[in-house]
């Protein structure tokens, strides 16, 4: 259910986000890259284009929103993302009849894939988004990024690697007991 948005409720969009166009931008950037991260941490594999639905969502109730609404709009825009989750967890219980055709067999996914995805869940939601953030970028665009998110938590650099390293030491533990439990599923005699 995509909602068309025009260039001018764009620009109001902008204009909510901030005085400047240039730092409306950023921010709108960063709105959108954090929305992303939440879809694709709830299992999303079109994030994109479900962080895309939310903001246009907003945008178009703009009007409404910006006279009736005082605070943070990424809390406004989180929001609207937790309804799109429920929406669309929603469209995809429903089924809409009988699917014809032959069914290809999966690939299996790697185990090491289902025990990071195990441990991330059962990591708190901001220890989860933390980590998923702090490796969204390589390069240069990482370093940036880092400074970013640490000026957005109001903490030092080095506080920001220090609380990235701790998450994931738990989750290489997390993910250690895991391939254990894996691997002692597999091989119910310990034969050593």
């Amino acid at each position: 259910m995509a909602t068309a948005v025009t260039q001018e409720q764009f620009d109001l969009l902008l204009a909510w986000l901030g005085a400047d166009r240039d730092s409306a931008g950023k921010k709108y950037e960063t709105i959108r890259s954090g929305l992303v991260r939440i879809f694709i941490s709830k299992g999303f594999s079109d994030a994109e284009d479900l962080a895309d639905e939310t903001i246009n969502r907003v945008t178009v109730r703009l009007p409404h929103v910006s006279a009736n609404y005082s605070g943070e709009p990424a809390c406004y825009f989180h929001g609207v993302a937790r309804n799109v989750i429920r929406e669309t967890r929603r469209r995809k219980e429903v089924t809409t009849g009988e699917i014809e055709g032959r069914v290809e067999p999966r690939f299996e996914i790697s185990e090491e894939h289902d025990c990071l995805g195990h441990c991330l869940n059962r990591l708190p939601d901001s220890k989860r988004d933390l980590i998923l953030d702090y490796y969204l970028y390589e390069g240069h665009r990482k370093v940036h990024h880092h400074k970013q998110m640490a000026t957005q938590l109001k903490i030092s650099q080095s506080a920001i690697r220090s609380r990235a390293f701790q998450i994931r030491l738990s989750l290489e533990n997390c993910m250690r007991h895991c391939a254990l439990r894996r691997k002692d599923r597999r091989c119910p005699l310990n034969l050593s």
